[in-house]
């Protein structure tokens, strides 16, 4: 008996099934029968030929005969068949029917006929005669055209990225229906073999989970299976599992040769039926290159999906042992960019991987497909990821289903060679908190903690990360419903590095190098935020090996830029850049280091505040308000002292304010000349002691009932000329 197998996938451990399949069957049936059409491509697919009211009829007469009512294969034939519409249910219907055998245990009897189609089913279900003859004998007792198809199956003896497979001997059938060949393969429809595992894999990472799992070396337990795929498979697809002998056999258009059938990917069932698209190399075998691989997968329909994956190490094949110190949850990155999701492999040690992934389906995740991952280099100078966070890095349908939207980035690496400042946005579709933590596998995250903030703005959320400096950090957002005592839950995250930064770097420095770690060396000295980050941006152009120097720089750096921004910031006197200001330098970790220049900073604040204030009705009063003034011909004392002490405080001279036309003049000037611009921007510093004075004495005759008592205008201009002067005395 020849070695096959089904695709069954196993309960545990690496992808196994394996069954035999007979060459010598108990009845002589040719390959190929005189008069049967030669094998051409097939064109239609197999949706298009098999439909669901096929499926439903010839099920249905399939599940209605029994074996033991017929002693010929043509009356068993006949009955399965007769009044069928087509070819295709003719043919379903024989399928199904075996398929349903292998469910209901038929005993060995010694009255039943030799031969007879009992006889042969008693023998298929022993596993003493082939599904294929007894498929093949059924179509062609009711004259459909079937045959034996010969060659190469990867069954479970075959392991992904094997270079010899010609030891995986099989055969399955052709069947000629609905005008062409199609492809059936009765051993794996039928039965499978789960548990199967070779011993030789150990899983060392799950789905972000660090394992040392090695399932003990087994041949597995045979099991009866239905398994639809394998009944008129598309070419294009069986073409990954089986290669016949005789190339015409493929139905394909262009034939695969035997080295590219070992050299394609290890597709599986769940590939195809899920519309999953390789987008790295359509090959099975990757080698490392500077201890990475990158392999990409999506959906042809551009749907995002979930997906899982497992990294298996070869402890028999491989030439080193990984190293148990060696903590084994960090070394693959999921990078979600839409509905293409690429997973970035390094290697924590020389040696022989697999790494497998699942996936595609809504209900949940089969088997995709697998890879074989060699890595024969010094992996001394590779770094496990930041974290691993169980939905990878990018928005998907964890991040929509938080309320969050990727407005800016939308995919999961973000470079940062060039610059280390990263403005990331979200639209948030939900009532939710926002927390952002930065990830280093060297920086503390209370050190980090400084370096990314966050605001929510109505339903935007814009988070800013400064890096203090080169390297790879990962950013976690994380959401939880406003008003909820529940945890944060992880929403989104992206990788922020440079794309070299796994490059391996030379043992000497260069001219150029050492020039520019001289520079960042000699920088500490100055107190010019310009030129120590011209010199951090000249270090890092270089990518050297930090030893220290660039963190007291970077931190240097950050201090007199908080330091110089609170000085501009007092010295300007505007409330809205000092506020930022303060903030920024009091959240810093340089707080204690500025505490006078906030106190200051905080006084000055305080005024600024409080004259604002007292601006706020007059910038709140209407044109024609103040137009009502401004019409008065021969105005009462109170009008004239009143804006006169108003304008006082404004700056003007006392000399342009003798008579009440000049007043009028100035109350009829707009821009920047304009009495309310002027309030708006109005401040102390500029009033001096003689101002305050003489508004005070042209103010002192009235009080803040009588002014308003003669109009609503002079009123608001009492209030705050008199809050102003009693501010400033």
């Amino acid at each position: 008996m020849g070695s096959g197998g089904s695709k069954a996938k196993a309960s545990s451990g690496p992808k196994t099934d394996i069954l035999k399949e007979t060459d010598e069957d108990p009845m002589n049936l040719d390959d190929f029968v005189e008069g049967y059409p030669p094998p051409k491509p097939v064109l239609d697919k197999k949706r298009h030929i098999f439909t669901t009211e096929d499926k439903a009829v010839a099920d249905s007469r399939a599940s209605q005969i029994r074996v033991e009512d017929y002693q010929s294969f043509e009356a068993l034939s006949r009955a399965l068949t007769e009044g069928l519409g087509n070819d295709v249910q003719k043919v379903r219907a024989l399928f199904t029917w075996i398929g349903l055998q292998g469910s209901k245990g038929h005993n060995s009897k010694n009255n039943v006929e030799p031969l007879s189609p009992q006889h042969i089913v008693q023998l298929v279900t022993q596993r003493k005669a082939s599904y294929n003859l007894l498929f093949v004998s059924l179509c062609r007792a009711v004259k459909i055209p079937c045959v034996f198809i010969r060659g190469i199956a990867k069954s479970a003896a075959y392991e992904v990225g094997d270079r010899t497979v010609d030891k995986l001997g099989n055969s399955w059938t052709a069947v000629f229906v609905s005008g062409g060949w199609r492809l059936v393969f009765p051993l794996w429809a039928f039965s499978a073999i789960v548990g199967h595992s070779t011993g030789t894999w150990t899983l060392v990472e799950s789905d972000g989970k660090g394992a040392r799992e090695t399932a003990e070396k087994s041949s597995g337990t045979t099991v009866s299976n239905f398994n639809d795929y394998y009944f008129l498979t598309d070419p294009e697809e069986f073409i990954y599992f089986c290669l016949p002998r005789d190339p015409e056999w493929q139905l394909l258009a262009k034939p695969f040769t035997k080295q590219k059938f070992i050299e394609i990917a290890n597709c599986e069932q769940a590939y195809f039926e899920n519309h999953i698209q390789i987008t790295t190399k359509l090959e099975c075998l990757y080698t490392s290159e500077n201890g990475v691989c990158d392999i990409g997968i999506k959906k042809t329909n551009g749907e995002e999906f979930k997906h899982l994956y497992k990294l298996y190490f070869n402890h028999e094949k491989s030439n080193t042992k990984l190293s148990k110190e060696i903590q084994l949850d960090r070394y693959v990155a999921v990078m979600n960019n839409k509905s293409a999701v690429n997973f970035r492999i390094r290697f924590p040690g020389a040696g022989i991987y697999k790494l497998e992934l699942y996936g595609g389906s809504p209900t949940g995740f089969p088997l995709l497909c697998s890879f074989r991952l060699d890595c024969n280099e010094d992996v001394s100078n590779v770094n496990p990821f930041p974290c691993n966070p169980e939905a990878g890095f990018g928005p998907n349908l964890v991040t929509t289903s938080a309320g969050l939207e990727a407005e800016s980035h939308k995919s999961g690496f973000i470079n940062i060679k060039k610059s280390k400042n990263v403005n990331i946005k979200f639209n948030i579709s939900k009532n939710v908190i926002v927390q952002t933590v930065l990830v280093h596998n060297n920086i503390k995250e209370e050190v980090l903690s400084q370096h990314v903030t966050h605001k929510v703005k109505g339903k935007e959320l814009d988070i800013n990360v400064n890096v203090p400096q080169q390297g790879e950090y990962a950013l976690q957002i994380n959401t939880k419903t406003k008003g909820s005592s529940e945890p944060f839950k992880n929403a989104c995250n992206y990788l922020l590095a440079s794309e070299d930064m796994n490059k391996k770097k030379r043992s000497y420095e260069n001219a150029a190098e050492k020039k520019a770690r001289n520079n960042l060396n000699e920088c500490l000295k100055s107190n010019d935020p310009e030129s120590i980050q011209k010199a951090l941006d000249k270090f890092d152009q270089f990518d050297l090996d930090d030893n220290g120097k660039r963190e007291k720089a970077e931190r240097k750096k950050n201090f007199l830029v908080l330091q110089k921004e609170l000085k501009e910031a007092i010295a300007r006197r505007n409330v809205d850049i000092l506020e930022t200001a303060l903030d920024n330098a009091k959240s810093s970790e340089f707080s204690s280091n500025l505490q006078n220049q906030i106190k200051e900073g905080e006084q000055l604040l305080g005024e600024l505040r409080k004259i604002k204030r007292f601006a706020h009705e007059v910038l709140q009063m209407k044109q024609p308000t103040i137009s009502e003034i401004h019409t008065y011909k021969h105005p009462k004392p109170l009008a004239y002292d009143i804006m006169k002490a108003t304008y006082v405080l404004l700056g003007e001279k006392e000399s342009h304010l003798e008579e009440w036309e000049q007043i009028q003049g100035l109350m009829r000037k707009t821009g920047k000349q304009g009495l309310l611009r002027r309030v708006r921007e109005f401040d102390t510093i500029h009033v001096t002691e003689n101002m305050v004075n003489n508004a005070a004495q042209l103010l002192r005759p009235y009080d803040k009932e009588t002014a308003a008592t003669a109009s609503a205008g002079l009123g608001t201009f009492y209030k705050w000329a008199s809050n102003i002067v009693t501010d400033s005395t």
